[in-house]
Order: structure tokens, then sequence, then C-alpha cells
């Protein structure tokens, strides 16, 4: 199955690729765990701002399943919160709204 990853641009220089979108592949139907595993595409997906750590809402079928915050620095960590039961997911889009940043050093 694939499914297409599409986020919000976090700086001018990032609005050169809008709308950031790529297609991931999966080998069946994933669950909403799956697809934000910090083991899975997401990690390779968003990008990384200097010093800080972003936020983003996850929106499936404009459904807000989760949030989530992502460095970088000093490596790729990210953190997730489920706001819905975890599920498959059927929709072909997944979309990661940015809801804001913080200075980590």
């Amino acid at each position: 199955m694939q499914i297409w990853f599409e986020r919000d641009s976090v700086c001018a220089g990032d609005d050169v690729l809008a709308p950031n979108s790529k297609v991931v592949a999966f080998r069946a139907t994933p669950r909403i765990s799956e697809i934000l595993h910090e083991a899975g595409p997401i990690i390779d997906y968003l990008p990384c701002v200097h010093a800080s750590r972003a936020h983003w809402l996850v929106f499936i079928d404009k459904e807000c399943v989760a949030r989530v915050s992502f460095t970088c620095e000093p490596c790729r960590s990210l953190a997730v919160t489920m706001l819905v039961s975890d599920r498959h997911v059927e929709a072909e889009r997944v979309y990661f709204s940015a809801a804001g940043q913080e200075r980590i050093r």
C-alpha cells in the first residue's frame, strides 16, 4: 500500500520544495502506530530544524490522530502522543501540520 506524506513548510527555504510530499510504501495496510513509529518512515521525512524541537499535528482523513515532536540534535528523536485508538489506515494521505517549535539550546 502507498500513502502520501505531506507537511507544512518550516521556513522560507523549505517553501522551495513545497508541497513537501513523499510517497511511502508499506507491505500491507499499516496501523497508525506503524506510520508514526520512530524506526519507521517518519524519522527520515520530518525536517530537521537547527537547535529546535518541532511539534506537529498528524491528520488522517481530516481527523487529528496524534501529536508528534521531533528533533535532530544531538540525534534524531521522536515523541508521539496518540489522540485516537490505534487502527489500520485505509487513507491514501497523511498530513503533518506544523504546531510550533521550541529552542533546545
